[in-house]
């Protein structure tokens, strides 16, 4: 459904010309009551009802429409709420037709060499999809670019790469000739070497998906996780107490509150600063720190945007911090999503560590930062990104170290604005955007053994 099909500029161009006008006239009356206690006209009032039954509809609509776009609508009070939501709406329709196509070189982009990391001549192909992805994401146009609608339709060269790194087991011999010959053409004869040789995959494929992850929305990780029960000692058992949901409320808490009596529930004070417009509600779980004496959680696979209680074996616990922006430091485990979505706040900085310590395992990782690049690869523990310096992460990679690190993959997502949900990356492949001026806003990183 798009904006157009109810004509919602148009009707907010309408409320745009009447509410200064109308507001002039009220004040007006409004004197005049108060002096001579003369009451508003009849016509006054009608225009006045008529405004409300306008802004009411517009209202209505908007959020009809933000429940299918992914939209967060928040609180409409006034006219420039109004304004907000339908040019949020605006931007989402505009990129709509766009996503399929960054979607396809977000695959591409994730393809890596099993043995090197840094193969030559799979860096033209990476070179390519990073420039169409620049391209398709800053075009404004409706009509995508002939690439674009060469990569939907697979007849370009990056998705004959693509096809043959998913699919080239199930193709038959002659659709994998007339795709090794396209591919030869355009990026050489040692690229489609190693395709032939399987040394070409996608690592989000390993975990049982072959298309976008869709992480768990926000309001699904207000709800209590299932984890299992987990070893304290050597002797009994016990359940982990969940710790207690952080609401950050808009407008501030009052000086005097009652307090509720819940000791889930924690009531913050609000992070906007004084004299600024508040922000909306903002929910954070923290994390769960989760003993690995457990041989088992119950964690949500990876399953096409969609999640089940599986059993999976976990060895490696992980504690994640995020500094997020108008929130602060945050501390999540493993396989939590550590941060916001739709807020608008930009993770400025995190530090991962493996604990417990495994002997002969780590891990380093890097960032992309707003205003400085690239940072080097840091050994666990120390802070990537800064803090209160509102400089954004744009993208990050993670990879592992030490003599067993060959016995485990370490696995990595985030959540990057007007993207969305990005693929699973993994062994330090780049996960994000550079130079864009798009913030990470969450990120998720686990670590598995190796089968």
């Amino acid at each position: 459904m798009e904006i157009a099909d109810h004509n919602l500029w148009e009707k907010l161009a309408s409320l745009s010309d009447n509410f200064p006008k109308l507001g002039i006239r009220l004040s007006l009356a409004a004197k005049e009551l108060q002096n001579a206690g003369t009451p508003p006209s009849e016509s006054l009032l009608e225009e006045l009802m008529a405004y409300g039954r306008d802004f009411a509809t517009v209202k209505e609509q908007g959020l009809e429409l933000a429940k299918t776009s992914q939209v967060s609508a928040g609180a409409i009070f006034s006219f420039t709420d109004l304004e907000n939501l339908i040019k949020a709406l605006a931007s989402t329709t505009e990129s709509s037709s766009s996503q399929p196509v960054l979607d396809i070189l977000n695959q591409i982009l994730a393809i890596a060499h099993q043995e090197q990391p840094e193969f030559t001549p799979l860096q033209p192909v990476k070179a390519k999809a990073k420039e169409l992805h620049q391209l398709i994401s800053h075009t404004k146009s409706d009509k995508l670019p002939d690439d674009a609608q060469a990569l939907i339709a697979n007849t370009h060269p990056l998705s004959a790469v693509l096809t043959l790194v998913k699919q080239g087991k199930n193709l038959d011999d002659e659709q994998w000739l007339e795709l090794e010959e396209k591919v030869n053409a355009s990026f050489g004869k040692k690229l489609m070497l190693a395709i032939s040789r399987g040394k070409l995959t996608i690592p989000n494929d390993s975990l049982t998906t072959t298309s976008r992850i869709k992480l768990p929305a926000l309001e699904e990780l207000n709800r209590t996780q299932n984890i299992a029960t987990q070893a304290t000692n050597t002797q009994k058992s016990t359940v982990p107490s969940l710790p207690p949901l952080i609401v950050v409320p808009s407008g501030g808490a009052e000086p005097n509150q009652t307090a509720i009596d819940d000791p889930d529930v924690m009531i913050l004070e609000d992070p906007t600063p004084i004299n600024t417009k508040p922000v909306d509600e903002i929910i954070i779980v923290p994390g769960v720190e989760v003993s690995q004496n457990s041989s088992t959680v119950e964690r949500p696979n990876t399953m096409l945007g969609e999640t089940t209680n599986q059993k999976s074996a976990v060895s490696v616990g992980l504690k994640v911090l995020v500094h997020i922006q108008n929130i602060g430091d945050r501390i999540f485990a493993g396989q939590e999503y550590a941060g916001t979505r739709g807020q608008g706040f930009r993770v400025e900085a995190f530090q991962i560590n493996i604990e417990p310590s495994i002997p002969g395992l780590n891990l380093e990782y890097m960032a992309h930062v707003s205003d400085i690049g690239d940072t080097p690869w840091l050994e666990a523990g120390k802070l990537a990104g800064e803090r209160g310096k509102a400089r954004r992460i744009e993208g990050f990679a993670v990879r592992l170290t030490g003599i067993q690190a060959g016995n485990y993959d370490v696995f990595y997502t985030a959540h990057v604005q007007n993207m969305g949900d990005l693929p699973v990356y993994s062994n330090g492949a780049y996960c994000g955007t550079r130079n864009q001026a798009l913030r990470v806003e969450g990120i998720k990183v686990w670590i598995e053994p190796k089968n």
